[in-house]
């Protein structure tokens, strides 16, 4: 079986969907009879380093377009080569109207159907990836509840929907201590739904009182509405980012964090959950959406509304030697039941009934 993909995910340094589509296409080339081809020119993503790509480490004014560009030609090419399946990365459909043969399609989640104004950029998505769903053969959800989710907001058929796990192949294998004081960690974006700012009041009202930061990995540099918010809580100088993590670097934060606290108001699946089960981190979660069907009893879930509740949260973890050492415990049990082989099994039947 030869399946085609595209660059669009490949568009990313590093992020959760281009990370899946890397793991993904890891597990499945172990298959026998499957060869996956992605025509990607250009690209400086973080995941793909073994693959015959040009590497653009360096910065320069337009360059995301140029990428776009050049990658787009690449893909439009590709079309008319010799495959059975395509799986677009992305929700972008420059190939209907060229592809005569079965498309798959994965959908992470439906933050821009659930949330939309100001919350989530209208970029088109949420128009284009209506489009893809109506018109792909067959479709994957990372979870049961973004295949319910699916379902409900845009009427599609739950017989067309797979729901298909993440994994992870992270784990802690002795990488030196980043950051040296106690902290809560704090992965990803922050912005609207990830409910940063609830977070902060939240972890402020333990921090002052028992000691130690927070850390943020990735998402961007803190923006001047979060500096003045730390400020007024009283953590000015507690709060450290790491930009761009190596994947030492972020095992590391994981492993030696109080916990991961995951406050979001809506996940398609939540990664960073099962990262943090494979580094022995204790986790702090939103008992909302995804996260207690990845999760499972592994987590201490909270109202992610209610900054009084996940305070609570943390400052059980934070305080509670014995619980913290249960929940690692419950976090490596739990992570056996996500499997990137188990995956990839999965996802090459879903090309056959495609095909």
């Amino acid at each position: 079986m030869r399946v085609l993909y595209d660059y669009q995910a490949f568009l990313q340094r590093q992020g959760g969907v281009s990370r899946y589509f890397a793991e993904l296409i890891r597990a499945l080339e172990a298959l026998p009879e499957f060869e996956a081809t992605i025509p990607l020119f250009f690209s400086d993503n973080g995941y793909l380093q073994e693959r015959k790509t040009l590497l653009t480490r360096r910065h320069f004014k337009g360059k995301e377009r140029i990428m776009d560009a050049l990658n787009l030609v690449g893909a439009r090419r590709a079309l008319s080569g010799s495959f059975d399946v395509f799986h677009p990365t992305y929700y972008r459909p420059y190939f209907l109207g060229r592809l005569d043969r079965p498309f798959v399609l994965t959908v992470h989640d439906m933050i821009h159907e659930a949330f939309g104004g100001p919350e989530v950029r209208d970029d088109g998505t949420a128009k284009n990836k209506h489009e893809l769903c109506r018109k792909a053969s067959r479709i994957i959800a990372v979870s049961q509840s973004t295949k319910s989710d699916l379902c409900r907001l845009l009427g599609v058929p739950p017989e067309k929907v797979t729901v298909i796990h993440h994994a992870t192949r992270m784990s802690y294998r002795g990488e030196p201590r980043v950051h040296s004081r106690p902290y809560f960690l704090f992965v990803g974006a922050r912005s609207g739904y990830k409910n940063f700012a609830r977070f902060i009041t939240a972890a402020g009202s333990v921090l002052r009182r028992a000691g130690g930061d927070i850390v943020c990995a990735g998402g961007g540099s803190l923006t001047r509405n979060e500096r003045e918010q730390i400020h007024r809580v009283g953590l000015e100088g507690r709060v450290a980012h790491y930009g761009f993590c190596t994947p030492e670097e972020l095992v590391s934060l994981y492993h030696f964090a109080i916990a991961l606290c995951y406050p979001s108001l809506y996940e398609g699946f939540g990664l960073p959950i099962l990262e943090a089960f494979a580094c022995g981190c204790p986790v702090a979660a939103s008992g909302v959406s995804s996260i207690p069907e990845v999760a499972g009893e592994a987590a201490v879930l909270f109202d992610p509304l209610s900054a009084e509740s996940m305070a609570s949260a943390l400052e059980l973890v934070m305080t509670d030697s014995s619980r913290r050492d249960q929940l690692v415990q419950a976090g490596a049990k739990r992570l056996q039941a996500f499997s990137w082989e188990v995956s990839a099994r999965k996802t090459y039947a879903v090309y056959q009934e495609a095909m």
